[in-house]
């Protein structure tokens, strides 16, 4: 617990060694180079695009240990990017598979200490809801997470939609996050900007504003997605995403019967990894305080540190109600833990 508070980190990634030394043989991008004992960087196209920065990256008793002295009492783990998703071929189905197995051993050990959101890979559909069935009725899985783009193909495309409709049927959250490898990647590193800065928040926008467009949620009604890093600019473009509806939609073949501002706040969820207190209270007004979710990023470097992230949220403002919903009701509800 913090200040008498229970606390679950929603975002949150984890790396095995094994998956991180496999990177380090991998010959085309994303490379990985170990720098140290505990450091390495991902690189695309020779530019650094990911950090390891510590054992809790990728050894789970050293995550223990530094989440004790945050008094983070939860973690809903994933695997990060690079995923599998950014391998391809047989290799990315056998590795979900070992990494979900891997994932449902830190939850046994730790019982409700770490729950776990299971990794897929896209590219092959039929194995995808394969293993996302396998993950939740015998692992244990609380949700999915699907990444941005999946080889250069937004996660919005039709033919990802078998694994959304599986999702609402399983009543699995599905969680957005970007690629490393982003569909701006090209136009950041010429503008010499870090990826992870407009890179990769434009890129679960896109996604998740296309899925509105297309009218995912009418087809699938009961889907919940979490758009990672505070919604990526939702909260801030709604209004032009409403009127880009009204004033494009037939031009564009849009066919959907709500605004899309309306679907988003009762189909989205998203935590508050922001470290701008204004742009949460920005958030909280668009999705209302029972679908903001409590993260971290840890153990990345590019959302700020963990002290950072529970000051942000102190000053942004709420109510000791409000936060006790933000730290852990919130999500305990959308992943079912009590």
């Amino acid at each position: 617990m913090r200040n008498g508070q229970k606390v679950m980190d929603m975002h949150n990634h984890f790396y095995s060694k094994l998956w991180l030394d496999y990177c380090a043989k991998r010959k085309e991008d994303p490379i990985f180079e170990w720098t140290g004992p505990t450091s390495g960087v991902f690189k695309i196209a020779g530019a650094v695009v990911g950090h390891v920065d510590r054992a809790g990256t990728y050894d789970m008793e050293a995550r223990v240990r530094d989440l004790d002295q945050y008094g983070i009492d939860t973690q809903v783990i994933t695997h990060t990017c690079p995923g599998v998703a950014e391998v391809g071929g047989k290799e990315a189905v056998d590795w979900a598979k070992r990494l979900n197995d891997l994932f449902a051993e830190f939850c046994q050990k730790w019982p409700g200490r770490f729950y776990f959101l299971a990794t897929f890979s896209p590219q092959n559909v039929d194995e995808a809801i394969k293993e996302i069935e396998r993950a939740s009725k015998e692992l244990g899985a609380r949700g999915i997470q699907m990444f941005s783009n999946v080889s250069g193909e937004i996660a919005s495309s039709t033919r990802f939609y078998p694994i959304y409709e599986k999702a609402a049927e399983l009543g699995l959250p599905v969680k957005i996050h970007p690629a490393l490898q982003s569909l701006t990647a090209e136009a950041m590193i010429k503008a010499r900007l870090p990826m992870q800065l407009y890179g990769f928040t434009l890129d679960t926008t896109m996604a998740v504003t296309s899925m509105i467009y297309q009218g995912l949620f009418e087809k699938y009604p009961g889907l919940k997605l979490i758009h990672a890093h505070l919604g990526g600019m939702t909260p801030y473009m709604i209004g032009r995403v409403d009127n880009a509806f009204h004033r494009f939609a037939k031009e564009w073949g849009i066919e959907i019967r709500r605004l899309p501002s309306e679907t988003y706040k009762e189909h989205v969820y998203i935590d508050t990894i922001s470290l701008h207190p204004p742009s949460i209270r920005c958030a909280a007004e668009l999705v209302g305080i029972d679908h903001l979710l409590f993260g971290t990023d840890y153990p990345h470097r590019a959302s700020g540190t963990v002290e950072e992230n529970f000051a942000t949220l102190e000053k942004a403002g709420f109510s000791k109600d409000e936060r006790a919903k933000i730290f852990y009701e919130n999500g305990a509800k959308l992943f079912r833990l009590s």
